[in-house]
């Protein structure tokens, strides 16, 4: 009897290591654990971004009509991921992108880290170590975040934590090992709905 219940506890602890493993990618998992474990914060645009100005596009405090409505954070030691959860709302001139990965530079400061976004047959694992590309920058203190998605524009936001049940975790921890699954669905709903997005860019008044 005692073998029995020592076999089936040992059993449900497979289970749940083997849940836990979400890469086949060693690097690319030991984060994805870590931002499965730590706090989920869920970032809303406050409608104003800061211009340095590009092409037509003017210099100053704008609205940014193509910001993403809301972005999910996620954070592991000195990386963040910031995931865009809403269908539709990436774009050509954004990346062909559902998140990205920014290492920690200094104080609330973090780089964008460069790495593959197919699937795990198709991407090498990340480089944790790897030089960051300084032309883009996020800003977070749990409370805001600021994000240049673009090398010109950074757009503001408000944070807070987020209560997730394990399973909800997990279909978004997806979106980072499946991501180019995802995208084919966004443009395929942005395709059909063409009247939702728009890439309008205004300054706001003083």
């Amino acid at each position: 009897m005692i073998f029995v219940r020592f076999t089936i506890l040992l059993m449900l602890f497979s289970g749940n290591l083997k849940a836990s493993e979400f890469s086949s990618r060693e690097v690319f998992n030991k984060l994805l654990k870590g931002f499965y474990k730590n706090e989920i914060h869920k970032c809303n645009y406050v409608n104003k971004s800061w211009s340095t100005g590009f092409e037509q596009y003017p210099y100053g405090m704008v609205l940014n009509s193509s910001a993403f409505k809301n972005i999910l954070v996620f954070n592991n030691r000195n990386v963040v991921g910031t995931l865009w959860p809403n269908i539709g709302e990436i774009s050509l001139e954004r990346g062909v992108r559902k998140y990205q990965l920014w290492k920690k530079n200094k104080n609330d400061e973090y780089e964008l880290l460069n790495s593959d976004y197919l699937d795990d047959v198709s991407s090498a694992d990340i480089n944790l170590k790897s030089k960051t590309n300084s032309s883009y920058k996020v800003y977070f203190d749990n409370k805001t975040l600021k994000i240049g998605v673009k090398h010109w524009i950074t757009d503001f936001y408000s944070c807070e934590k987020i209560e997730s049940s394990n399973f909800a975790k997990k279909k978004l921890i997806d979106i980072f090992v499946n991501q180019n699954e995802y995208v084919k669905k966004d443009f395929a709903y942005r395709e059909k709905n063409p009247s939702l997005f728009t890439n309008n860019i205004e300054l706001l008044a003083n």
